[in-house]
């Protein structure tokens, strides 16, 4: 009867202790480890637009959702990157026949470390000598649009690069940028800056001069 008593009167104080323990997370706001413990969910894709670009980011997807709105924010897993595609559009009134995009990943704030970014190639890059070996079959015309996919070889890669730098496990947030362009005349686009090819060195890609912007009509709508 005794050890009955005191196992009743064990029971009782955890049932009080647990009791209090609710009641001081209700007063101080506080939430309940698991949801406590538990990673945030919403994630952003954004664009860094330049003055005038020749190719636009229209959109975005992944494995599991078929259309991600750019800028606005959404509800998705940590491995959200998996299968990420981007979905361009030929804003210039010439044949796109390489390009890449840039998905730049910055830090929390408070933290002062550089962000990191990572290439999304469409085709090799203009400015390179392998430039010379794209497929001429894969390009964007005028006015049409494309799908830029990270390979899942290239997500793997891109999940260990950014734990080598010490970033997060759940990412919330990628930039897309248009890093460069390359077009069937030889001419390309860098970072907000036109290139033609230099005469005196017609077939080398990498030997390109700087020139001032085209017009804004030479883009489908004009200025964006």
């Amino acid at each position: 009867m005794k050890t009955k008593s005191s196992l009743v009167r064990i029971l009782w104080s955890l049932a009080y202790i647990s009791v209090a323990a609710a009641g001081l997370r209700v007063a101080t706001g506080a939430p309940p480890p698991a949801l406590r413990d538990s990673p945030q969910r919403d994630r952003t894709v954004v664009r860094k637009p330049w003055s005038l670009e020749p190719v636009r980011v229209v959109g975005a997807k992944n494995k599991k959702k078929g259309k991600i709105e750019i800028g606005k924010s959404f509800d998705d897993d940590v491995d959200w990157l998996d299968g990420f595609t981007v979905t361009v559009v030929n804003n210039h009134n010439k044949t796109i026949t390489a390009m890449s995009i840039d998905m730049v990943f910055r830090r929390d704030p408070g933290d002062s470390r550089r962000s990191a970014s990572w290439t999304l190639p469409f085709g090799p890059d203009p400015f390179s000598p392998e430039y010379h070996q794209r497929d001429p079959n894969r390009v964007i015309k005028a006015g049409e649009s494309a799908d830029i996919q990270i390979s899942p070889e290239n997500y793997k890669l891109l999940t260990g690069f950014l734990k080598q730098l010490e970033f997060p496990l759940n990412i919330r947030q990628v930039e897309l940028v248009i890093a460069a362009v390359g077009f069937e005349d030889g001419t390309a686009f860098y970072r907000g800056a036109f290139y033609v090819q230099d005469p005196n060195n017609p077939n080398d890609p990498t030997k390109k001069i700087p020139v001032s912007q085209p017009a804004a009509a030479n883009y489908q709508g004009g200025q964006r």
